[in-house]
C-alpha cells in the first residue's frame, strides 16, 4: 500500500532551519514528504539535508500582487498534478497562498498552523488588510492550530475564526527542544566568551533571532545603553539574522563606552553556544505566536526577559522563569535587564526552574510525537507508534547536528 502524500509550505527555508528539521524527518518515516518553498530566500542557509522531495517556487514573505499571482497557479497545477492527501503552511504567505491553492484544487484535508500575526504590531488600512488575509487562510483551511493557548484566544476574539475551529497541542511550541543540545555548559560558555572578547565575569543579555524592529531590538538597545552607566559588567549580544538592513542604526544608540561592549553577529547555525554562554536571554518583541527561543533559553538553564504579549506568556512564568514588561516601555525593559543583571542568585533560580518545566512539558521529542499524531489521526492513520518512531530520530542524528552538539562539550 502506497503511503499517504504530505505536502509543507513555507515562505523561507530559514522556517525549515529555524522550526520544521525535526517535523519533516519524523513525517518522512512515515508518509512521502514534499518540501515547497523559495529556496533563493536566505542564501547564506546551508542547503537542507532532508529525506524528502524539495519544490522551489518564487513565494516571497512580503506582498507582490504579481508575483503572488504566478505563485498561486503554480501551487494549483502543482496540488492538482500529485494528488497531495494532506497540504501543511505554516509561514502567513505560504499560509495564504497555500491554503487558497489547495481549496482550489480540492485537496481533501488542508491544516495550516499560525504562529505570529504580522498585523498584529499594524496599524491603519495595512492591518485591516493583513488580518483580512488571516481570515481567508481560516476559511480555506480544514483544521487550524495555533502555537500557544493564548494565540488561539487572540485569533478568537479578534474573529480570525470562530472559536472551536482551531487547537492546539499539549502545551504549545512549533518544534519543542532539543534538550541535549540545549542544555547548561560551563566550559563551552569559556570558550565561546573567549573566542569574541568577552570577559569571563561579564554578564551577558543575548537577544537571539531575527533582527527586526518588531522583535523590538531599538527597544533592547536602548534600555541596555540606560543600564550600562550603573552596570559596567553587562554586555549585549544580538545574534540573527538582519532581515531589515537596521544593524547599523543600532550600532549609533548607544554611547560609545556601551558600544563597545555590544556585539552584533548574523545569522547563526550554533544558537546553543549563544545560550550556553549567555547570563539571561531578551525578548522585547511586540508579536509572537510562541517565544521558541525563551523555551531554548529555559533548557540552557538561563532566565528570559519577554514582552507581556500573547505568546510568550505560554513560554515564560513571570517571577518564577523571567521577567514579563510591556512591550515598548523601554524604562521597565531597562529596570528588568537591571534586576537580573545583579542578582546572580534570581538568575540561577529562574534557570533551574524554567529548565524543569522544558523537561516536563516542552522537549522535542514530546511536541514533534504530538504533532506527527495529529496529522495521521486527520489522515486516519495508524498513530500509536509515532513516539517510537521519532526517539529513533533522535538516536540517529545526522553527522552535521552531532558536530553542532557536540561543540559545546568541548
Amino acid at each position: 500500500m502506497s503511503r499517504p502524500k504530505i505536502c509543507v509550505l513555507v515562505s523561507t527555508p530559514l522556517a525549515v532551519h529555524f522550526f520544521l528539521r525535526p517535523h519533516l524527518k519524523a513525517l518522512s518515516d512515515r508518509f512521502e514528504v514534499t518540501l515547497v518553498s523559495n529556496f533563493g530566500n536566505d542564501a547564506y542557509l546551508n542547503p537542507l539535508d532532508l529525506p524528502v522531495q524539495q519544490v522551489n517556487v518564487g513565494i516571497q514573505r512580503k506582498i507582490a500582487l504579481w508575483q503572488d499571482l504566478v505563485v498561486l497557479f503554480k501551487l494549483y497545477s502543482l496540488f492538482r498534478r500529485e494528488h497531495f492527501d494532506l497540504v501543511i503552511t505554516v509561514t502567513p504567505k505560504a499560509g495564504l497562498l497555500g491554503m487558497v491553492a489547495a481549496a482550489l484544487a480540492f485537496v481533501k484535508r488542508r491544516v495550516h498552523i499560525f504562529q505570529g500575526e504580522v498585523w498584529y504590531s499594524r496599524r491603519g488600512f495595512m492591518r485591516g488588510l493583513l488580518k483580512l488575509m488571516d481570515r481567508i487562510v481560516a476559511k480555506s483551511a480544514t483544521h487550524l492550530l495555533a502555537v500557544s493557548s493564548s494565540e488561539k484566544e487572540f485569533l478568537e476574539k479578534k474573529h480570525i475564526t470562530d472559536p472551536g475551529r482551531m487547537a492546539v497541542l499539549g502545551s504549545g511550541s512549533i518544534s519543542g527542544v532539543d534538550t541535549i543540545r540545549f542544555r547548561p555548559n560551563p566550559a563551552g560558555r569559556v570558550d565561546f566568551r573567549r573566542e569574541r572578547g568577552i570577559p569571563d565575569d561579564a554578564v551577558v543579555c543575548l537577544f537571539l533571532g531575527r533582527i527586526t524592529a518588531d522583535k523590538g531590538v531599538f527597544d533592547l538597545v536602548r534600555a541596555f545603553n540606560l543600564c550600562s552607566k550603573n552596570h559596567p559588567k553587562l554586555w549585549l549580544v544580538l545574534a540573527g539574522p538582519d532581515e531589515e538592513c537596521i544593524g547599523s542604526q543600532l550600532l549609533t544608540i548607544p554611547s560609545p563606552e556601551a558600544s563597545a561592549q555590544m556585539l552584533l553577529e548574523g545569522f547563526t547555525s550554533i544558537p546553543e553556544c549563544y545560550l550556553a554562554s549567555a547570563d539571561f536571554l531578551c525578548l522585547p518583541s511586540y508579536r509572537e505566536g510562541f517565544g521558541m527561543v525563551v523555551i531554548e533559553a529555559a533548557s540552557a538553564g538561563i532566565p528570559s526577559i519577554g514582552s507581556r504579549i500573547y505568546g510568550v506568556r505560554d513560554a515564560l512564568i513571570d517571577g518564577v522563569t523571567g521577567l514579563l514588561v510591556q512591550p515598548g516601555d523601554v524604562p521597565r525593559l531597562a529596570e528588568a535587564i537591571s534586576i537580573l543583571a545583579t542578582d546572580s542568585n534570581l538568575r540561577h533560580s529562574m534557570g533551574n526552574a524554567g529548565r524543569i518545566r522544558v523537561q516536563r512539558e516542552f522537549t522535542q521529542l514530546k511536541v514533534i510525537a504530538e504533532y506527527v499524531d495529529y496529522f495521521a489521526q486527520i489522515l486516519g492513520s495508524d498513530n500509536m507508534n509515532s513516539h517510537d518512531q521519532f526517539a529513533v530520530h533522535a538516536q540517529n542524528q545526522s553527522e552535521e547536528e552531532l558536530v553542532v552538539n557536540t561543540r559545546l562539550r568541548r
